[in-house]
């Protein structure tokens, strides 16, 4: 019997790695009459637009169309094979702009793994709709907009799900959340490359209305509307995704009208929901992910030199600590995957990336 599963596996495998051809483009800006250096981020481009067209994917990101090169040397490092072959079939230059078609064999599955390689823990997406009393739904509402406004004040980059074009409907969400299945949404925040989602629904009631006998003779003088957050945390830890942190909270409110009262309900509920996720999604994303990435000077034996590397490497977002360990070598201890320190360093526009890997960035400073 194992024998059997052995060799209807073997010959199952070529399906399963069978690989997808795709036409793309990618372009890039001629930079001081450097033709080679525009067309090695045009082929780039390129090549990142084919691994979206085979994955069935694609992303919301600017940075990948800036740090294309960088992408590049990061994949092939974390996700060897995902193109297999490719060729430049067309190029050409329009103005200041390179550009290169090319035609390459890509395996899907590979393209998928090179997605969730490249989606930040930092970053992190949400979605927090609010159902009112007669079912009307605010996607975009006081609660979601001040833990949004509160995450991004923590140098968190966050992704609004409401308002970015997501296709991501309150009936998914209410689907996953009741089965536990939240691999459409997964698919959904990948499209931004965000590799956390604060995900929740407050289901709302009006619990009493305004003119309600309360006894004694009196009558209620305002509406009152309870609403009631239940939410997820999803992220990754130890290459699992899974739900970091759940919870349930409840807030109400009272107005002149059950509208003013669902509103309060919600001002109300944001304050004492904001700071609890805030602490909830620092200590997973921070507590969970740490790593020690060294970072080299190439050919450095100036020690000021690396003293302002050092300096400017601990101003970078993330960063938690910064040792000396040689004359030309730092270790960061950093919470994030190194491409994206690389990025960080990359932004300084004093170094050039000479070398990427999991645990170490290689510079040749100015």
């Amino acid at each position: 019997m194992k024998k059997f599963l052995i060799i209807l596996s073997v010959l199952l495998m070529p399906f399963f790695l069978q690989a997808k051809t795709v036409t793309a483009v990618g372009e890039a800006q001629i930079n001081n009459d450097d033709i080679a250096s525009a067309k090695l981020r045009a082929v780039a481009r390129a090549k990142w637009a084919a691994l979206e067209e085979a994955a069935g994917i694609r992303v919301k990101v600017e940075t990948i169309a800036q740090d294309a090169v960088l992408v590049d040397e990061a994949i092939k490092t974390e996700v060897g094979g995902v193109i297999k072959d490719y060729k430049i079939t067309d190029e050409g230059k329009d103005n200041d702009i390179y550009w290169v078609k090319l035609s390459a064999e890509v395996l899907p599955e590979k393209a998928k793994k090179a997605f969730s390689f490249l989606s930040k823990n930092t970053k992190i997406a949400v979605m927090l709709p609010v159902v009112l009393p007669n079912n009307e739904v605010r996607e975009t509402n006081p609660l979601s907009e001040k833990v949004i406004n509160d995450l991004a004040a923590q140098n968190l980059e966050v992704v609004d799900l409401a308002s970015a074009g997501s296709e991501l409907s309150v009936k998914t969400l209410k689907s996953a959340m009741d089965s536990g299945n939240f691999m459409e949404i997964r698919n959904i925040a990948n499209q931004f490359l965000s590799g956390v989602m604060l995900i929740g629904k407050v289901e709302s009631t009006a619990t009493a209305k305004s003119g309600k006998d309360v006894g004694y003779g009196i009558t209620l003088p305002f509406n009152v509307v309870t609403g009631r957050l239940t939410y997820r945390l999803i992220g990754e830890k130890n290459g699992q995704k899974l739900v970091l942190a759940s919870g349930y909270v409840s807030g109400r409110g009272h107005g002149p009208t059950v509208e003013d009262a669902a509103y309060r309900m919600m001002e109300n509920l944001s304050t004492n929901v904001s700071n609890r996720l805030i602490s909830v999604v620092l200590e997973k994303i921070k507590g969970t992910n740490s790593k020690r990435i060294e970072v080299v000077l190439a050919g450095n034996n100036d020690l000021d030199k690396l003293l302002e590397l050092k300096n400017e490497l601990s101003y970078i977002s993330w960063v938690l600590s910064v040792e000396n360990k040689s004359e030309d070598t730092l270790v960061v201890e950093y919470p994030e995957k190194s491409i994206y320190l690389a990025t960080a360093i990359d932004d300084l526009m004093k170094y050039e990336i000479k070398e990427l890997d999991k645990y170490k960035i290689v510079l040749r400073g100015d």
